[in-house]
């Protein structure tokens, strides 16, 4: 299997998973509770999901709430990957996430804030 992008969207509300390989194709969606009942349990995802195919992750970083970020993952300012992954921040704007999941800008089709294109 090709390389898995998986964007991480954390909110009060919950922590969003969206994952896709190289051809844009959905193979995960979860959303997860908001906060973590331990401080490595995302880097220990990412680990884990990147001993199966090599793991490319985004945590999106909305600048209105910065925080709700460093609550799920307290470690993520040093943490740029390990062996099995690698790790980026992004902003959640529209264009941010595009940019991210490298669709063309001449595509028409729209990314919402889950992460899934719309027609």
């Amino acid at each position: 299997m090709h390389q898995l992008k998986l964007m991480i969207w954390p909110s009060d509300q919950g922590t969003r998973l969206t994952a896709r390989d190289r051809n844009g194709t959905m193979l995960l969606r979860a959303t997860l509770p908001p906060q973590p009942w331990h401080a490595r349990a995302v880097p220990r995802l990412l680990e884990g999901l990147g001993s199966f195919v090599p793991l490319r992750a985004a945590l999106v970083v909305p600048a209105e709430a910065a925080s709700v970020a460093t609550r799920l993952y307290p470690g993520w300012f040093g943490d740029a990957g390990g062996d099995n992954y690698e790790l980026e921040v992004i902003g959640s704007s529209r264009r941010a996430r595009r940019e991210w999941w490298d669709v063309p800008e001449t595509d028409t089709s729209d990314l919402t804030s889950q992460g899934s294109r719309r027609p």
